[in-house]
Parts: C-alpha cells; structure tokens; sequence
C-alpha cells in the first residue's frame, strides 16, 4: 500500500471520533461540531463560524457573501482544484483562468493586470 496522506493525530482525536460513532453523531451536526464553530469564531475574532461540509462548499457560501451573480467574472489561477471552478459555478458566474508565473507558481501578475 502506498500511504500518499495518513491521519495526523496528536491529541483525543481517535477518542473523538469514536464517541461520534458510537453515540450515531457522524454528522454535520453535533456537539463537537458546536465546539468547533464556538472556537473558530474566538480564533477568529468573530461573532460566528459555519462548519462546511467541504471546501466546495465553503468556496460557494463565500462567493454568494461577496455578491457574486450569475455572469460575474471571477479571476483565478490557472493550477488550481476542481472545487474552485465549481464553486464560481454554483453561482451562474464565470471563471477565468489567469496563467501561472513559472517563478513562484503563483497567478501572473503581469498577465492579471494586462486583464
């Protein structure tokens, strides 16, 4: 087997998790999922944090905060992962892909501002 990502436990995590399962609480809800909302708000210095259940997700939620509508274009790098194009999407807008600098493979800022 070639282990590409393993579990990176440090603490109570496998306790946890075992809880959850053992008491039907694997979810989107739960009291752990409270806990982690109440301490990312507090991390954060915000009244509230939504846990998301992925990335995808969080991206769209974001987007449609921002006041993004249907036929915006949203600028973002080339190299990239499916969820944010499909987050962009979900929203009716448009993604447009902006080349990677082969020096820092970071967006082209040269290119962005030729946009």
């Amino acid at each position: 087997m070639l282990l590409l990502s393993g579990p990176n436990m440090g603490g109570n995590e496998l306790k946890y998790v075992t809880e959850c399962i053992e008491t039907g609480w694997v979810s989107s809800v739960g009291s752990y999922v409270d806990k982690m909302e109440k301490m990312s708000a507090e991390f954060a210095g915000t009244k509230y944090a939504v846990a998301t259940s992925c990335g995808t997700t969080a991206l769209h939620i974001c987007l449609i905060l921002m006041g993004v509508n249907k036929d915006d274009l949203i600028i973002t790098q080339n190299i990239t992962f499916i969820a944010t194009i499909n987050s962009i999407k979900y929203t009716g807008a448009n993604p447009v892909l902006i080349d990677t600098d082969e020096s820092n493979w970071q967006m082209d800022l040269n290119l962005l501002e030729g946009f």
